[in-house]
C-alpha cells in the first residue's frame, strides 16, 4: 500500500483520499516509529465527544511478549468457540472465519485496545432534581454517547494511520477474549474494551487492496427535500 498523504486542500480531493483507506490484516515484520505512533494517538484524541468528556483511553502494546499473550488469549477463546460450533450443522460456516479474530494481531507491530466509560447522565439527574421522571425523556445516554465518542476517536486514529502510510484494522473478534485481554492490560470498570486495532506497516508496499463493496448513497441517505440521484458525488 502506498503512503497516501492527506490532501492539502479541496473537498473533492479529500473525498478521493478517504476512499483510498482500507482495513489491512497482514503486516510487515518491522516496528512502527515512536514519533509516528505518537501522531496516530494524538490524532485519536482530536475527536469530538459529548460535552467534551473525552471518555476514552487506549492501551498501546508494542512489547512483543505481551502482544503474543494477547494473540494466544484470543486464539484460545476462538478455538473453544469453534469446538462448540463444530458440534452443530454450522461447523463449515465458522470454519476458518474465526482465524480472522486473531491472525491480524499476530503479524501487527502494534496492538491498540480502545476503551470507553460511561459517565453519569447529567440531564437525567437534572430532570430528577425537578421532580420529573427521567424515563419519560430521551437524553444523550439513550444513544450511548460515550461509546459513540470513542468510536469517533478510533476513526480519527485510523485516518491518521492511513495518512502515515500504515495499515490498520479495527477488529471486533478479540472481544471473545475480553476478560483475558483486560486482565493482561489491567483494564477494569468503569473502563470497557472496544475491540482491538491491529496496526503496522503493510506487508505489501505499493499495493492497494480492491475497495470493498459499499452500499450506494441513495440506499443510506434520505434527503429533505428529495435530491436527484445524478447529483451524488
Amino acid at each position: 500500500m502506498t503512503t497516501t498523504a492527506h490532501p492539502g486542500s479541496g473537498g473533492p480531493a479529500m473525498l478521493d483520499w478517504l476512499r483510498t483507506r482500507r482495513s489491512l490484516r497482514s503486516f510487515a515484520a518491522r516496528p512502527v516509529d515512536d514519533a509516528i505512533l505518537a501522531r496516530v494517538m494524538s490524532a485519536a484524541i482530536t475527536a469530538p465527544s459529548n460535552t467534551n468528556r473525552q471518555p476514552w483511553r487506549f492501551a498501546v502494546v508494542t512489547d512483543a511478549a505481551l502482544r503474543a499473550s494477547i494473540v494466544d488469549a484470543v486464539r484460545t477463546r476462538t478455538e473453544a468457540i469453534k469446538a462448540v460450533i463444530a458440534r452443530s450443522h454450522h461447523a463449515e460456516d465458522f470454519a476458518s472465519y474465526g482465524d480472522f479474530f486473531f491472525e491480524p494481531l499476530a503479524s501487527a507491530a502494534v496492538i491498540i485496545v480502545p476503551q470507553w466509560r460511561n459517565y453519569p447522565d447529567l440531564i437525567a439527574n437534572l430532570i430528577a432534581s425537578g421532580g420529573g421522571d427521567p424515563g419519560a425523556y430521551h437524553t444523550a445516554a439513550t444513544m450511548q454517547a460515550e461509546l459513540c465518542s470513542t468510536s469517533a476517536a478510533v476513526m480519527t486514529l485510523l485516518l491518521q494511520a492511513h495518512a502515515e502510510g500504515l495499515g490498520a484494522c479495527w477488529m471486533a473478534g478479540p472481544m471473545v477474549a475480553r476478560d483475558d485481554v483486560c486482565a493482561l492490560l489491567g483494564i477494569s470498570e468503569p473502563w470497557r474494551m472496544v475491540g482491538a486495532i491491529a496496526l503496522g506497516h503493510p506487508e505489501v508496499t505499493g499495493a492497494t487492496p480492491a475497495a470493498p463493496a459499499r452500499k450506494p448513497i441513495e440506499r443510506v441517505v434520505t434527503w429533505f427535500p428529495p435530491r436527484d440521484p445524478k447529483e451524488q458525488p
